[in-house]
């Protein structure tokens, strides 16, 4: 990432990281040129939330709230961006309050926009969480094996509607059946297709 002295630009290639989510943000930035992706995620786990283009802002959260970045941001090919500073940043809103609405309105779109995939993101991860644990305590366990709905819900800090939502999910998929609060795998069949739903989660075929 270069900077441009006479007029501050910042000029990137493609790949370069801009900020990371939950770094802390001092400036906001408007593309010139090029496109940039806007992915929320860590370690590898990422879901891009969307590309920006040519006369379109973004970081711009920071600013309005002293908020952490809420994504990584990074160059999707040569990019040519021009920040905006905190200081910079407040003088224009003192001039034309107008700019903090479009700003607010279009951060509005894009939450709109981006809910539903963070629910589904936000499941999935959910799912994971509750199938490895439960996978946990079978694996090793002489068959029929039992998992408390209600202990798996307290292990996790998930309400039990939630764990057993999920494994009502898994058992019409033939990962055990759910009675009484309990969650039951009388074979190593059910544990197998377990198992499977894991990996299902992990590919995104669930």
């Amino acid at each position: 990432m270069t900077t441009t002295a006479q007029n501050q630009e910042l000029r990137l290639k493609k790949g370069d990281v801009i900020f990371r989510q939950g770094d802390t943000g001092q400036e906001m930035f408007v593309i010139s040129a090029g496109r940039v992706r806007l992915v929320l995620g860590s370690q590898g786990h990422e879901k891009e939330l969307r590309v920006l283009g040519p006369g379109e802002f973004f970081g711009e959260l920071s600013l309005l709230g002293d908020a952490p970045r809420s994504a990584t941001a990074m160059a999707a090919e040569d990019s040519t961006l021009l920040p905006i500073a905190r200081d910079v940043f407040a003088m224009m809103v003192q001039d034309d309050l107008e700019i903090v609405f479009r700003m607010m309105n279009i951060q509005g779109q894009r939450l709109r926009d981006t809910n539903l995939p963070v629910q589904e993101l936000t499941h999935r991860l959910g799912q994971v969480r509750i199938a490895a644990h439960a996978l946990q305590r079978v694996a090793g366990a002489a068959l029929p094996a039992t998992v408390e709905v209600a202990g798996l819900a307290a292990e996790l800090g998930l309400s039990t509607s939630v764990v057993e939502g999920t494994a009502a999910e898994l058992a019409a998929q033939g990962a055990g059946a759910v009675q009484n609060g309990r969650w039951v795998f009388q074979s190593r069949e059910p544990v197998d297709k377990l198992i499977a739903a894991i990996c299902g989660y992990a590919d995104g075929n669930r």
